[in-house]
């Protein structure tokens, strides 16, 4: 039994896994778990935990470029060249093995590159359908899953029908909790800063799932509800990447805004729907990932995204949004006009940011915030 920790402590923990380089990290991470990368969440982390894995997002950390561009062509985004380079440079030696999923050109060429360079033991290929409402998705998305779970126990651990409904459980949990920290962002504008809350969300990524959930139950409790009220803040919702980074989150609330909720593929996109516990869980885990269609890479007709994104924006309360898109991401600039026309003739304005690096550009970001802020303050 762990002994009681306070909210200090809590707090301390998020930041301290989130502020650590890749090589750092290796070291705190459990012993009992197979660290095991992947990038997508359309991997079925479920799948990796129940094999004792742990599963462990490469989110693009800011990092010196000094060997991918050797061999990355310039137009890739800072996700893929990050992450190159991390490996290049044996930041990422500690995992066992990577999953990657078939997503974007650019991710596609970067599993090839992984494969070649042979730094890691493992890897593996997930194919996600593309066309998520055609009648052979579901057959074939349970294939892939069996196959996954079949490359997991040749070289992790076992994967038993019980062990993967008590992960399932978890990563439910724990997707229940973070939806509660996004309500409470709605309700109490102000009460969790932005940096914090990027913290706390890139900290799920990271630590083990069971500890993350025994620490966000903590710090939902515990956090004082004391100072109700509106904090001043134009409410703003968030588009893009996996650009869970405290500075864009810090810059958005200096200017005077505050995210209230997101489409980001590091937030609430993969992080909305539940895993039903009632039926076959490779069948549930199918059904989930077929269900959520907002990303670019995978489509359920042309009208559903657009539909599931106004719907989405009108009940956040925002006043405005920001496309935050990763520079060269094709997928995301395919759906932008559609969705910067939709949004607009609703009546929200959209500001598009491109962005690399966080650590990169951010004087002139700051200022283009400010200004999209300002037009939304009421005079």
């Amino acid at each position: 039994m762990r002994k009681e920790i306070s909210l200090l402590e809590v707090d301390k923990e998020f930041k301290a896994i989130t502020s650590l380089e890749f090589r750092e990290m290796a070291s705190q991470l459990p012993g009992d778990r197979v660290p095991i990368g992947y990038f997508c969440p359309y991997v079925p982390e479920e799948l990796l935990h129940a094999a004792g894995a742990l599963p462990f997002r490469l989110m693009g950390f800011p990092v010196k470029m000094s060997h991918a561009p050797a061999h990355l062509p310039p137009g890739c985004c800072h996700l893929v060249k990050s992450s190159l380079e991390s490996l290049l440079q044996g930041e990422l030696d500690f995992l066992k093995g990577v999953i990657f999923t078939h997503t974007c050109d650019a991710m596609k060429g970067l599993s090839e590159a992984f494969a070649f360079q042979k730094r890691i033991p493992l890897q593996f290929n997930f194919m996600m359908p593309a066309h998520l409402n055609s009648e052979r998705s579901l057959p074939f998305l349970k294939e892939e899953i069996v196959r996954l779970k079949t490359f997991l126990e040749a070289n992790v651990g076992e994967i038993t029908p019980q062990g993967l409904r008590a992960s399932i459980r978890i990563f439910n949990q724990m997707r229940e909790k973070v939806q509660r920290l996004y309500h409470l962002r709605m309700e109490w504008p102000g009460r969790i800063s932005g940096s914090d809350f990027a913290r706390i969300i890139r900290a799920g990524y990271l630590l083990d799932r069971g500890r993350y959930v025994e620490l966000l139950t903590k710090y939902l409790d515990e956090l004082p509800r004391d100072k109700e009220g509106k904090s001043g803040h134009v409410p703003v919702y968030l588009i893009g990447n996996m650009l869970h980074s405290p500075a864009y989150f810090s810059m958005i609330e200096e200017a005077g805004a505050q995210m209230v909720s997101d489409d980001l593929c590091s937030g609430a996109r993969f992080l909305r729907l539940m895993t039903r516990e009632d039926i076959d869980p490779i069948e549930a885990l199918a059904e989930r990932y077929l269900t959520n269609f907002l990303c670019p890479t995978k489509h359920k007709g042309a009208q559903a995204h657009i539909e599931t994104l106004l719907t989405e924006v009108e009940k956040s309360g925002a006043k405005g949004v920001i496309f935050l898109l990763y520079k060269y991401c094709e997928t995301h600039f395919f759906d932008y006009p559609d969705l910067k026309s939709s949004l607009e003739s609703k009546g929200f304005p959209t500001l598009l940011l491109e962005v690399e690096d966080p650590s990169y550009s951010i004087g002139q970001l700051k200022i283009r915030i400010q200004a999209f802020v300002e037009m939304l303050s009421p005079i």
